[in-house]
């Protein structure tokens, strides 16, 4: 009985497909001919409901761009339904309740791919697709696009694009598999999406994802913008050291496998049995404003992760709050590229990994001005790489290069010599070296212990 469902449910998909062929095609055919061009190109981003989507589309509304966010769904616990500019399942309400499962379940993606090529020009969306990525018509989603006159910017979101066999660390490849191992299973599904795109997007932009990548345009080490005026930095550092005071250390796991929260968890323990005075602050399912309420007020120390390489936003959220960052940042493959041909280098995050989370935390817990001098460089640094303004340097240079036609050297976009964006900021200054502290601080550590 399943089966006959299942063959069922892939015929009626069939047929809705078909139907959709016929009224696509000649509308995205004749669509140029309607777009209203006045302004710059339109932009739209989404399906996936990543709350990056909604802070990079506000920062280039401000900068004039006509930007809008197109979502299926939104994460109820950490989100709010009006992040997010359109509902798809509200482009039509039926109000007869079989009708809107059959729209919901059949006809939206069909909707909402005709209503962005008639009020769109640059579709920014994951390996996942766009709107008609989930559909029988996935395989011509870029061939309608480009009939139309569109682009499309790629930004990976990670389960769209790790192709686990070619994972170049074994640990991120092992967590992976831990809370996602469905995804180790569907690899040539994925990989089918992944060559697509690779294929025909106009831009790709992988940041640290590169496993597996047969391309990408830009390289800035991590893209994520954030509202730097709503996020502001600590007023007030504390001046405890675990024996004149508590030390509080921050920690937002999405999957606790992936983040690495364990290794943490028996660090700080460790650490309260050799008597210092450390308080952990586990916080999960938070909305945003709870979590920017405690980073600034609460926190001391931000723990970001000890597994993958590289960051995500709460780690920017933590420097724009002016807390000093731990974050795995030391597998060569992963961030050498970055520090030759983009930023990181600058970036004033003190990497550490499972093996090295218990003396990172000593130190940073005795050493209060180490804490400041790297909060405050971590403040100076998401302004200068991660603010509304870097997002409007960032993909204003991608839509002059693909909508306008300009000569711009994308690949070199954030070149740490040749940059004329490096060129025009100051240098953040802190004092690690390829994120990882001078043995001195460690002897002073050993001196303040005994």
């Amino acid at each position: 009985m399943g089966k006959f469902k299942k063959t069922i449910f892939l015929t009626i998909q069939k047929i809705v497909a078909v139907l959709a062929w016929i009224v696509i095609f000649p509308v995205v055919w004749i669509q140029p001919l309607l777009a209203r061009r006045r302004g710059g190109p339109r932009l739209v981003w989404g399906p996936v409901p990543i709350i990056s989507n909604k802070y990079w589309s506000n920062a280039l509304n401000k900068a004039g761009y006509y930007s809008r966010t197109i979502m299926f769904s939104y994460q109820a616990d950490i989100n709010r339904a009006d992040d997010y500019d359109i509902d798809i399942y509200g482009l039509v309400n039926l109000h007869l309740r079989p009708l809107q499962k059959i729209y919901d379940y059949w006809l939206c993606p069909y909707v909402a791919f005709l209503y962005s090529v008639y009020h769109f020009d640059i579709f920014h969306h994951s390996f996942h697709g766009g709107f008609l990525g989930k559909t029988p018509l996935w395989l011509w989603e870029a061939f309608f696009l480009r009939l139309a006159g569109k682009k499309v910017v790629i930004i990976p979101i990670g389960e769209d694009a790790y192709l686990y066999s070619q994972i170049m660390d074994p640990a991120l490849r092992h967590v992976l598999m831990i809370i996602r191992t469905q995804n180790a299973k569907r690899e040539a599904y994925i990989k089918e999406r992944v060559d697509y795109w690779t294929r025909n997007a106009d831009i790709i932009d992988v940041c640290t994802m590169i496993d597996g990548m047969g391309r990408w345009d830009l390289v800035p080490f991590n893209m994520m913008t954030i509202n730097t005026t709503l996020w502001q930095p600590k007023k007030f550092y504390s001046p405890s050291d675990g024996t004149n005071g508590v030390v509080k250390i921050f920690h937002a796991p999405n999957h606790r496998s992936y983040k690495g929260t364990e290794f943490l968890v028996r660090a700080v323990e460790e650490l309260k049995a050799e008597g210092l005075q450390v308080e952990l602050l586990l916080v999960e399912k938070k909305p945003n404003e709870e979590v920017r309420r405690l980073m600034n007020e609460e926190a001391d120390i931000l723990a970001e992760q000890f597994i993958a390489t590289g960051h995500g936003l709460t780690g920017i959220e933590g420097m724009a709050s002016g807390l000093p960052v731990m974050a795995n940042l030391e597998h060569e493959a992963y961030t050498r590229l970055f520090r030759r041909y983009s930023y990181l280098n600058e970036c004033p995050m003190l990497s550490t990994t499972p093996e090295t989370v218990k003396q990172n935390l000593r130190v940073l817990i005795t050493t209060p001005r180490l804490r400041e001098e790297l909060g405050l460089a971590g403040r100076q640094y998401v302004e200068k790489y991660h603010s509304e303004e870097t997002a409007r340097y960032m993909f204003g240079a991608i839509y002059d290069k693909i909508w306008y036609g300009k000569d711009v050297d994308l690949m070199n976009l954030f070149h740490p010599i040749t940059s004329e964006y490096n060129r025009l900021k100051p240098i953040v200054q802190h004092p690690l070296i390829e994120n990882k502290l001078p043995a001195s601080y460690f002897s002073d550590v050993e001196t303040f212990v005994s």
